[in-house]
C-alpha cells in the first residue's frame, strides 16, 4: 500500500509540475500564483488519505464492525508526516524552479 501511495504522490507531483511551469512559461500564471498553487494541489494526498482514515473510524464505530486494520492505525501518523514533507519538499523545489522559469515573449 505504501508503494502505490508513493506513486500516487509523486505522479500528481510531476504532473502538477510540468503544467504549472508551462502555465508560468506561457505568462497565464505570475510565479506566486504557481508556486501556491502547486503548494495547495500537493498537500491534497495529505487531505484525502486524513478524510478517508477517519471516515473509515466513523464508519467503523458506527458500525461496530473494524474497517482498519490494526498496523494501519499505528503507522497512520508515519504515513502522514510523510504526505506532509513529500508536499513541503516538492513545495520547496518548486519555488526554486519558479524563479528560474523565463516567460516567452508572446505571454500577457
Amino acid at each position: 500500500m505504501v508503494i502505490v501511495l508513493l506513486a500516487a504522490v509523486l505522479a500528481l507531483q510531476a504532473w502538477t509540475w510540468h503544467r504549472l511551469s508551462g502555465r508560468i512559461a506561457s505568462g497565464q500564471l505570475t510565479k506566486l500564483q504557481g508556486a501556491v498553487r502547486y503548494g495547495l494541489l500537493a498537500l491534497v494526498p495529505l487531505l484525502l488519505f486524513g478524510a478517508s482514515f477517519f471516515g473509515a473510524v466513523g464508519l467503523e464505530e458506527w458500525l461496530g464492525v473494524a474497517l482498519l486494520s490494526e498496523s494501519l492505525g499505528r503507522a497512520t501518523m508515519l504515513i502522514a508526516a510523510f504526505l506532509l514533507c513529500a508536499a513541503g519538499l516538492g513545495s520547496a523545489c518548486f519555488s526554486v524552479r519558479c524563479a528560474f522559469i523565463k516567460r516567452e515573449a508572446g505571454g500577457a
